[in-house]
């Protein structure tokens, strides 16, 4: 590690190497790394540690206000506040089950990325999940049917790949 891999000031900085001693992570840490992670890790763990340090070091904002980095996602008029677990459209709050806030979240991560089956299992679903991908169907109807209540449809299919969070088409 060199000085050149520190954070500059007003900046943040997570470290994620394969190096794993002591040594080696106080080292990142004395550069200036807010965080320090060795592989492997998991995808879920990142986004915590990268939500937490952006939080510890975003300036705040007015009362009230929600940082752009902060735990709510939002697409249109659709948000998900990954704290609380809310969704709501066009204001209004949605209930969903557990696997349709994963799958809506996924889906609002990868705003315009056609998702496949595949990948909405892997990350949707546990690893271990035996069933098929026509889950991922079912569910996106499930997803579909509560957010068109308020508003146009923003999951578009792309047949036969998968699907996709984008801006209604007007």
């Amino acid at each position: 590690m060199t000085s050149a891999g520190a954070a500059h000031e007003g900046s943040a900085a997570i470290f994620l190497t394969a190096r794993d001693t002591e040594a080696d992570k106080v080292a990142g840490l004395s550069l200036g790394g807010d965080d320090y992670m060795t592989k492997p890790f998991g995808l879920e763990e990142l986004a915590a540690r990268v939500r937490t340090v952006l939080r510890r070091t975003m300036p705040a904002g007015p009362p009230g206000a929600v940082a752009a980095a902060g735990p709510v996602l939002r697409v249109a008029d659709l948000e998900l506040n990954q704290d609380t677990y809310e969704v709501r459209r066009a204001g209004h709050l949605i209930e969903l089950s557990p696997t349709e806030y994963r799958l809506l979240r996924y889906l609002m991560l990868n705003p315009g990325r056609v998702l496949t089956r595949a990948q909405l299992l892997d990350h949707v679903w546990d690893y271990d999940f035996g069933g098929s991908s026509t889950v991922v169907a079912t569910y996106v109807a499930y997803l579909r049917r509560k957010l068109a209540r308020y508003g146009p449809d923003v999951i578009h299919t792309q047949r036969a790949v998968g699907y996709s969070l984008r801006l209604p088409r007007g």
